[in-house]
């Protein structure tokens, strides 16, 4: 049996098609852990989501950025779609599955097999491992389900909540927005900062590879690694493969024209394998 982990696929379904058919994927004896970012931007999401679901319990795939922007269009009416494939999502027969399947995607998800975590972009530098199981555990309980999407997901202010209910969301919003969207951080404190705050700060690059002694630094490279710790996150293909000694980033570009990448994490070596996306460049990398 063996166990790999899969970089952020954006709808590319045939690219993922070829890299496990690479892989000689055994759907009866192998196992996969998507670091999410299934949907938009590439040729088929749709068919994405239905493959990944359809694998059942010998696929994990954690929720990215780009499932909280669908579920977030979903929860909120009158809003029109930007991508034609979520109109098709919208007219499916299978929509409520999918959306109920989507929104019930694990923020984190611990292997105990091969000791890694999964996770969309990465960890707040000063939470433990325990702390971001806990948080995303919390959010799974308030947000997963179909019934719940509305709720959690839109960006109105609900009459009907109490001020300790909408606290609780915002601070649930909060601590989602860090593992699905985190990659810069300041230097000295751990805080995460976004793209838009980088560029204000000078970096002209906010989605590259900071300079060395810039104050903002990658948040994998922020954090004080207990021993044992391993990491499989996603979202910043403006870094490329990056495979640290706690941490290995899995998105390698493929809906930007790069490549779609699997860790085997059940190895010892933690062989890595590609195929290549050359029909996909011209997108801008802003995850």
């Amino acid at each position: 049996m063996a166990v790999y982990a899969i970089g952020d696929v954006h709808g590319c379904l045939s690219e993922l098609q070829k890299l496990l058919d690479l892989l000689a994927f055994d759907p009866i004896k192998d196992r996969l852990l998507f670091v999410g970012d299934l949907v938009n931007r590439g040729p088929d999401s749709l068919g994405c989501l239905r493959f990944v679901r359809n694998l059942g319990e010998r696929a994990v795939a954690v929720m990215g950025n780009h499932e909280i922007n669908v579920l977030r269009k979903i929860a909120t009416p009158n809003i029109p779609y930007g991508e034609p494939w979520l109109t098709a999502l919208d007219q499916a027969v299978d929509r409520e599955v999918l959306i109920d399947w989507i929104s019930r995607l694990p923020l984190m998800h611990e292997d105990r097999e091969t000791g890694f975590f999964v996770v969309h972009a990465g960890l707040h530098p000063l939470w433990s491992m325990e702390q971001a199981l806990s948080k995303a555990a919390a959010i799974h309980g308030l947000a997963g389900g179909l019934h719940r999407v509305r709720d959690f997901y839109s960006p109105l202010k609900r009459s009907d909540f109490s001020e300790e209910q909408q606290n609780r969301l915002r601070m649930a919003w909060d601590d989602q927005a860090v593992l699905t969207r985190i990659r810069l951080t300041d230097d000295f404190d751990g805080r995460p900062v976004s793209p838009e705050e980088a560029k204000k700060m000078g970096l002209a690059d906010p989605y590259g590879r900071p300079p060395e002694g810039f104050p903002l630094q990658p948040w994998f490279q922020t954090r004080l690694w207990k021993r044992g710790e391993k990491v499989i996150y996603g979202h910043w293909a403006g870094m490329g493969l990056t495979l640290n000694a706690h941490s290995k980033g899995l998105d390698s570009g493929c809906v930007y024209g790069g490549h779609l990448t699997a860790l085997r994490l059940d190895h010892p070596e933690l062989p890595v394998t590609q195929v290549a996306c050359p029909n996909h460049a011209g997108f801008d990398r802003d995850g």
